[in-house]
């Protein structure tokens, strides 16, 4: 396939991840442009682009998002729509029918990408298929019922949710009652699961092309995240781990998946086995360590939205190779009672790179720790648990 001809409107300027996507499209000939909806984006920073589109609700959390996608499409100047973040990816697979009268969509279907966004649909078709979970409360399950076979402590997360965003840990039975009695918590919105104690977190990047076949796969072991108890990975390194990858393929086949996922695994301290935690259906940030590991995940995207054979990798072999987003490590430092006994060491670079810093193309790291600084303060505020 000749991607020199194919024009990509490419979305989240701001996104830590949109950076490695518009690597991978560079790198094999595509003419990119970017959504921005700030300077500070580190898209708009970069030099890569080959146009910049600057709009105040540019970013798929705004509201007037859909207006302005809609709009550009509409000039025919695009081939391909390629979302990335997880609002976006939402909201771009909502209005797929229409986006489709002017473009090809570089994502996983509606149909299969609802069943990701919403966790609680993800567990319904894992415990289904047999893959290994935390004590669930089903769909439709009485609370009680629920409370009555659970093992506290317990967590709850919003069913649709970011990150760690509204993740909460109940230590016993009474602290649950006393939330769930003040009227503050419709429990219908969150999943509702005992709460796993490990040792490691383990992330798989799987690839389904359009005849089910996993066409690549890696997997990498989360060493730091934050916040501390149950936050988002900043620090994460491959590994090799063929019990969660086949857990992380047969999961997505059920799913009728097609494209890219996350699927994120907790490691039982107990069992050493793998407990599903997540999948992830837009691309994440750690997405740069399978393009340091060969992978090139923007074109077997482009390769699937265009039907073609998509490009068959091998099982990754490359281990030990690390990826660190080091402005959220440096929270990580400061809040660990461990910061000085970390293994490999905080201090240490070795088989390293930064999630945002790319060689050659510097100023978005300058700029994404500008608007690090700048939005610390509402960062916290959303992770506190």
């Amino acid at each position: 396939m000749d991607f020199s001809k194919v024009r990509v409107l490419l979305t989240d300027g701001g996104a830590r991840q949109t950076l490695t996507m518009l690597h991978g499209l560079k790198d094999i000939g595509c003419h990119v442009t970017v959504l921005c909806s700030s300077k500070l984006d580190v898209c708009y920073a970069s030099k890569l682009p080959d146009k910049k589109i600057l709009h105040e609700d540019a970013a798929g959390s705004y509201d007037g998002f859909e207006d302005v996608l809609l709009k550009t499409l509409q000039t025919g100047e695009y081939d391909v729509l390629f979302p990335v973040a997880e609002m976006t990816t939402n909201k771009v697979t909502q209005h797929e029918a229409e986006y489709k009268k002017y473009v090809r969509i570089a994502c996983a279907p509606r149909e299969s990408y609802i069943q990701a966004f919403n966790k609680q649909r993800t567990f319904e078709v894992a415990l289904d298929h047999g893959i290994p979970c935390p004590y669930t409360r089903r769909e439709g399950q009485d609370i009680e019922d629920y409370l009555a076979n659970a093992t506290f402590p317990i967590i709850i997360k919003p069913r649709n949710g970011v990150g760690s965003i509204g993740f909460h840990k109940f230590n016993t039975e009474e602290e649950f009652r006393a939330r769930l009695d003040s009227g503050e918590l419709n429990i219908d919105e969150y999943v509702v699961q005992e709460f796993v104690k490990f040792d490691k977190r383990i992330g798989t990047y799987v690839f389904i092309d359009q005849d089910n076949n996993v066409c690549m796969s890696m997997a990498q072991d989360v060493l730091r995240w934050f916040p501390l108890d149950a936050g988002t990975a900043v620090l994460i390194r491959s590994v090799d781990a063929p019990e969660a990858l086949q857990y992380a393929g047969e999961l997505l086949k059920a799913m009728n998946w097609r494209g890219f996922a996350n699927v994120g695994f907790m490691i039982d301290a107990e069992t050493g086995k793998p407990i599903l935690l997540e999948i992830n259906g837009r691309i994440t940030a750690g997405i740069k360590l399978s393009y340091m590991c060969g992978i090139n995940i923007a074109r077997q995207q482009l390769e699937l939205c265009y039907d073609e054979e998509v490009i068959q990798y091998p099982p990754n072999d490359k281990f030990g190779l690390m990826a660190r987003h080091f402005h959220s490590d440096v929270l990580w430092f400061l809040k660990s009672k461990n910061r000085f006994k970390a293994k490999p060491s905080w201090f240490s670079w070795k088989n390293t790179k930064d999630l945002v810093y790319w060689k050659g193309d510097i100023k978005p790291w300058f700029v994404y720790t500008i608007r690090k600084a700048m939005g610390y303060q509402d960062g916290m505020k959303k992770r506190k648990h």
